[in-house]
C-alpha cells in the first residue's frame, strides 16, 4: 500500500480514510457513494480449509474485534469481506477499490469517503496463511485472491507510518477442532449369585421332636414306648392292642425292635396270668 510507493501505488492496495481533515461533501458526491450490502457469512473462524477466515480489528477506532468466516473459494479479497458478512462502504470517486468504511466505522462526521483517504487515517489491508504471521498487502483488494484456508485482516492504522501500521491484534491461527469424546464404554455387571439353601441347625438335647408326615418308615418312637408299657386286662388294652400292629416296624432308643419288646411283654402278662390263677385256685382249695 504504501511503503515508498508513489500515491497511486498506494492507492492500489491501501484503504485510506480521513479524519476531519476534508470539506464536506456535495449532494451528487455523497449520492454516489458505495455501500456494500451485508451478506450472512459465518461468525467465527472458518473451521476447515474450505473458506476464508476474515478478521477485522478497529484499534483506535474502539470495538470488538471481529472474526468471521467466507465459506468456501473465494475470488477475491472484497468477494472475501462481502460472503463473510461484513459491512463496507467505499468512496464516491473510486467506489470498492478503496474500502473507506467498515462497520460504520469510521463514521460520516469524520470520514464523508469521498476522495481516496488520507495517509493518516485508512483501513490497511494484511493476509496470512493459517499458522502464519500477518503480512501487509502489496496489492488491492479487488487484485487479490485469497488461498483457501487462510486469513485476510483489516486493521486502522492512525498517525502511522508505512512501517509502523498495526496487523491485526488476533494472530491467524484457526483453533484446532475438538477431539470427539470417546463413547462410555457398557459396563455389564455380573449376575448375584443364587443363594445357598440354608442348612438346618444339628438337634440338640430339648429341641422339639419333628413330626413324620404319614407313611415315612419311621413312626413316632414315644407311641411304641407308650403302647409297649400297657398290660393286658387294663383300661389301655384296647389301646395297646391297636398300637401293637402300628408299631411292629419300630425301634426304641436303644435301637431294639419294638416288635421284640411287645412280645416280650405279651409273654411276661401271660406269666403273670397264669401265676395269678395258680394262687387263686390254692387259696380256694
Amino acid at each position: 500500500m504504501r511503503r515508498g510507493r508513489g500515491r497511486w501505488g498506494r492507492a492500489a492496495t491501501a484503504v485510506l480514510v480521513s479524519v476531519g481533515a476534508m470539506l464536506a461533501p456535495t449532494a451528487p458526491a455523497a449520492a454516489g457513494m458505495v455501500s456494500a450490502p451485508r451478506l450472512t457469512g459465518k461468525a467465527g473462524y472458518c473451521p476447515d480449509a474450505n473458506g476464508v477466515t476474515v478478521v477485522i480489528d478497529f484499534q483506535e477506532l474502539g470495538g470488538a474485534t471481529i472474526v468471521r468466516c467466507a465459506v468456501g473459494d473465494q475470488a477475491t479479497g472484497l468477494a472475501a469481506l462481502k460472503n463473510a458478512g461484513i459491512s463496507i462502504t467505499g468512496t464516491s470517486r473510486w467506489g470498492e477499490a478503496f474500502i473507506c468504511r467498515i462497520e460504520g466505522k469510521p463514521t460520516a462526521a469524520t470520514e464523508p469517503c469521498i476522495d481516496t483517504p488520507p495517509t493518516t487515517a485508512y483501513w490497511s489491508y494484511w493476509h496470512a496463511p493459517n499458522g502464519g504471521t500477518w503480512t501487509y498487502s502489496q496489492v488491492g483488494v479487488m487484485n487479490r485472491k485469497p488461498p483457501l484456508g487462510s486469513f485476510e485482516g483489516w486493521s486502522f492504522s492512525l498517525n502511522k507510518t508505512a512501517s509502523t501500521a498495526p496487523p491485526p491484534r488476533i494472530a491467524p491461527v484457526r483453533p484446532a477442532a475438538p477431539k470427539p469424546s470417546a463413547a462410555p464404554s457398557t459396563v455389564r455387571s455380573k449376575p448375584p449369585k443364587p443363594l445357598s439353601k440354608p442348612t438346618p441347625p444339628p438337634a440338640t438335647a430339648g429341641s422339639p421332636a419333628v413330626t413324620q408326615p404319614a407313611g415315612s418308615p419311621t413312626a413316632n418312637p414315644t407311641a411304641a414306648t407308650d403302647t409297649a408299657s400297657a398290660l393286658p386286662g387294663s383300661a389301655d388294652a384296647t389301646t395297646w392292642t391297636g398300637d401293637v400292629g402300628r408299631a411292629a416296624g419300630t425301634t426304641d432308643d436303644r435301637g431294639l425292635p419294638v416288635a421284640t419288646l411287645v412280645g416280650v411283654g405279651v409273654l411276661g402278662a401271660v406269666t403273670a396270668g397264669g401265676l395269678l390263677t395258680a394262687r387263686r385256685r390254692r387259696a380256694l382249695d
